[in-house]
């Protein structure tokens, strides 16, 4: 254990000298990429998130059927109920946290994969907008950003307008199709 500790104490010297520490995070908003989420500054563009908590809904709804039906004996267990109860919670949850996109000076924001993510404006590729689906597409080999009309309900059309505009002061390939 103690050797985890010196391991932990030189990585959080080291990133304190490279100015990436705890102490820089939330300093006065100096550096944008330490105001991630949908709560900072900027214009900000919600969804909701109804196709996986439907499924996740279903599947605790045909487990419950499935267990119901087969055998009496386990239905009194608690694990059955703990797993359902635990489906249908993990469902609220998903569908309670909106996906986002925040469009902040030369930067924008979202959430993929439950991480908060931050792309700056030298750093796009193109930007893409279709008819109910905006793509995002960064220079490096990171995943491309979408956003769906019919998927999350976004406001695709506002979005669109205003990613127009991002991409006109910041000289970004802008596509609209």
């Amino acid at each position: 254990m103690a050797s985890f500790d010196r391991k932990v104490e030189r990585n959080r010297v080291r990133m304190n000298k490279k100015g990436k520490g705890p102490s820089r995070i939330g300093g006065g908003g100096q550096d944008p990429r330490y105001s991630l989420g949908p709560k900072g500054e900027g214009e900000v563009f919600r969804g909701r998130n109804i196709l996986l908590p439907g499924v996740l809904v279903l599947l605790a709804l045909l487990y419950a059927v499935v267990g119901l039906i087969g055998n009496a004996s386990e239905v009194n267990s608690m694990l059955f109920w703990v797993t359902i109860v635990l489906y249908l919670i993990l469902a609220l949850t998903i569908f309670l946290r909106k996906p986002y996109l925040r469009i902040h000076k030369g930067w924008l924001y979202t959430s993929k994969f439950n991480r908060d993510r931050a792309l700056e404006a030298n750093n796009i590729s193109k930007i893409k907008v279709g008819r109910g689906k905006i793509t995002i597409i960064p220079k490096s080999k990171d995943v491309n950003w979408v956003f769906y009309r019919m998927r999350n309900r976004f406001d695709t059309e506002a979005m669109g307008e205003r990613l127009e505009q991002y991409a006109k002061l910041h000289h970004v390939s802008f596509e609209k199709g």
